[in-house]
């Protein structure tokens, strides 16, 4: 269960804010990495939310499609959302906390975990991941041999060339111990026995559509789309808002957005795909 948002609560407006950004790109790293197209797939969707990339990969009639998740509020929110299924896919749904994952031995081609890895550690320090690490084991023990997880997460890297991680500096160092570089993410797989087979950066923030709107930090709802904001101090929201709002009149506003918006030279995601290797 994450510690940083309470996603029964969020259940309520996610869909609102969020798309499955690149889900065509995981189709394509799990297509290509196993050679196998979905609809000859068993598919595990791991920190499913409400399941916005699970009804993605519907349109292709997969086999059957896993979707698990910690929160129940989500779960109730993928299963309204998911109700027209193809007759050829068996479709399901676990409340489950990772690393738990209640699942038999070599049952999926392809596992994907979006932008769920940053909620696991409970007191990261930026160097060892090791709930991380006893999640991708398990992931490895429930992929058959061949099979692929695919990740979206961000990079240290990438949280600095989000703009409105500056108006929290503080907020901003704490998330730095909470994300994976490549090479730590590439570390952790190996650990556990994947082998990385593809990564690279998308440069835009297309999960998040109103991500670029300057005063996008002045509401609650905006912030509350992203997790970032559910680690701040009630101190620190009301002195953000207090500068923004300065800066709003000033007029200065949208030059600030432009001089730390840096997603186009360091990337939105970090997007990767490896494998279980067969023996």
């Amino acid at each position: 269960m994450s510690k940083i948002t309470d996603y029964n609560d969020i259940s309520r407006s996610y869909d609102s804010v969020r798309e499955p950004a690149d889900a065509c790109i995981l189709k394509s790293l799990m297509e290509s990495l196993t050679g196998k197209c979905v609809k000859d797939m068993d598919i595990i969707d791991i920190g499913c939310g409400t399941g916005n990339f699970s009804e993605y990969f519907l349109r292709f009639e997969p086999r059957s499609l896993a979707l698990m998740d910690a929160s129940e509020g989500m779960l109730s929110k993928a299963k309204e959302k998911l109700q027209s299924v193809p007759p050829s896919t068996n479709l399901s749904f676990k409340h489950a906390v990772l690393p738990n994952m209640p699942y038999e031995d070599n049952s999926f081609d392809a596992a994907m975990m979006n932008l769920v890895l940053h909620h696991l550690e409970q007191d990261p320090d930026g160097k060892s991941f090791p709930k991380i690490v006893q999640t991708f084991k398990e992931v490895l023990r429930i992929l058959k041999p061949g099979g692929v997880l695919t990740i979206i997460s961000v990079t240290p890297e990438q949280l600095e060339a989000n703009w409105f991680a500056h108006l929290v500096p503080k907020n901003k160092e704490r998330w730095h111990k909470r994300l994976l570089s490549h090479d730590q993410l590439k570390n952790c797989l190996s650990e556990a026995g994947l082998t990385l087979k593809s990564a690279y950066n998308t440069l835009t923030a297309s999960y998040h559509p109103d991500h670029s709107n300057p005063e996008g930090p002045l509401s609650e709802a905006w912030r509350r789309s992203i997790s970032f904001w559910g680690t701040c101090t009630e101190d620190e929201i009301k002195d953000m808002v207090q500068n923004v709002t300065r800066m709003k009149n000033e007029g200065t506003l949208q030059e600030y957005v432009d001089t730390h918006e840096k997603l186009g030279i360091y990337g939105a995601l970090h997007i990767s795909a490896s494998k279980k290797e067969v023996q």
